[in-house]
């Protein structure tokens, strides 16, 4: 059976150091065995016309300060895809969408920091491709996309279900959930439950909507997960708070 995409609430880049709800879902969460390659649309790569990573070895990015030299020193050495990369190319075009290849750019946490934990091993191929600018163009991304899970390829669309930094720092790890962040995603979790991404296209007007996702760019890779489900079932496989204001949502469609 095809692996359903994914999107995960990859929360702050010491999810993968600091004990939590989230890092032990995020380990437990096991690719299936005949995954040949991941391919990820992550919140910290925007650009416009979509760019595929076509690099056979991507370099790890450290985008971000202030979490400790091991998280600064860690390195996810998985390789990437070329050939995959170029067939992602390929079905992006006939989606109509423009899209380029990028042989440069390295992973950045959203991709590394989780698949670290869901794969220690990093012995399958990872590429990315990036967010688009618009919660329309992300959704279009997703469908385009969906082809790829019959062959094998896991999407996963990484972000955040809340987004409250503002919130978040300097509140402990396991402080319960911010009530700003709690009411918007009681508004938005049984849509999601759905299945239907067309649900989520007026999310801007949820419960404290600016208050948990000040830029959209953590939300929009659900909207491509979603689309790359194609309409099917969605499941909660974890749901936990980092720091009070970060839904540490897991879903598969």
């Amino acid at each position: 059976m095809p692996p359903g995409p994914l999107f995960i609430s990859h929360g702050a880049p010491d999810v993968l150091t600091v004990p939590s709800p989230a890092h032990d879902a995020l380990r437990a969460l096991r690719l299936a065995e005949d995954t040949r390659a991941v391919a990820v649309v992550s919140a910290h790569w925007e650009a416009e016309p979509v760019r595929v990573q076509t690099a056979a070895t991507p370099e790890t990015i450290h985008d971000f300060r202030g979490f400790g030299p091991e998280l600064e020193r860690a390195v996810y050495a998985a390789p990437g895809s070329p050939s995959l990369a170029a067939k992602t190319l390929s079905l992006l075009r006939e989606a109509g969408i423009e899209a380029e290849a990028d042989r440069v750019r390295g992973r950045d946490h959203g991709a590394w920091v989780p698949l670290a934990l869901m794969r220690p091993e990093a012995d399958l191929p990872v590429f990315q491709i990036s967010l688009p600018a618009s919660d329309a163009a992300a959704i279009a991304l997703g469908r385009a996309l969906a082809p790829l899970s019959a062959e094998g390829v896991q999407i996963i669309g990484s972000g955040s279900l809340t987004h409250s930094l503002r919130a978040a720092l300097g509140t402990p790890e396991a402080a319960p959930p911010h009530p700003g962040a709690q009411a918007f995603r009681d508004w938005i979790a049984p849509k999601i439950a759905g299945g239907d991404v067309g649900a989520l296209t007026d999310w801007q007007h949820a419960p404290l909507a600016g208050f948990n996702h000040p830029t959209p760019e953590h939300f929009r890779p659900l909207l491509t997960a979603m689309a790359a489900g194609r309409g099917g079932r969605a499941e909660l496989l974890h749901q936990s708070w980092s720091r009070g204001a970060l839904a540490m949502d897991i879903w598969r469609f």
